[in-house]
């Protein structure tokens, strides 16, 4: 049984050479995904189990991630105090197509990885406070902890596709 995400104790302060790794693993997430679905039944995709979200909620999830990351981006580059708060609107993407989940968080990865890729060196170096956390986060951290995200919902998916042999 995995860690769960909010029981994680999280450092930032990450250096600013960093950034290339994290980003790196960012844009790999989309291929792990996709490898992990490829060939399940939409079933085992849109089920939900002791009510845990479904393989294709994980994956929407994310993408809302993404889109709350690249406001918290220009955020950070604007020197605003503190965050937003990451606010989703209920969405049930288990009724969508595998593909339309896997299509959307494809777009909003290719986003987030290019505005990390077009940070300048001093951009790196400003930050805002968390809102939940209440930790100073630069975009360096912010890429590092949305890796991490990413890997915390890559070991549920691994969990629920365990759990449901075809």
């Amino acid at each position: 049984m995995a860690l769960p995400w909010f029981e994680r104790n999280l450092k930032f302060g990450h250096p600013k050479e960093m950034l290339p790794f994290f980003v790196e693993r960012l844009e790999g997430t989309i291929v792990r995904i996709e490898q992990k679905v490829k060939g399940a039944d939409e079933k085992v995709l849109s089920k939900k189990t002791d009510g845990k979200w479904s393989i294709k909620e994980n994956i929407g999830h994310l993408a809302e991630v993404d889109q709350v990351a690249l406001k918290r981006i220009d955020e950070m580059l604007s020197r605003v105090p503190v965050m937003s708060p990451a606010v989703f609107e209920p969405q049930d993407y288990s009724v969508w197509p595998i593909q339309k989940v896997l299509d959307l968080f494809r777009k909003t990865r290719t986003a987030n990885v290019i505005r990390y890729n077009s940070l300048k060196e001093d951009d790196l170096l400003k930050s805002s406070l968390h809102p939940r956390l209440k930790l100073h986060m630069t975009p360096v951290d912010l890429a590092w902890f949305d890796a991490e995200h990413d890997d915390h919902h890559l070991v549920k998916i691994n969990e629920i596709l365990k759990s449901n042999p075809q």
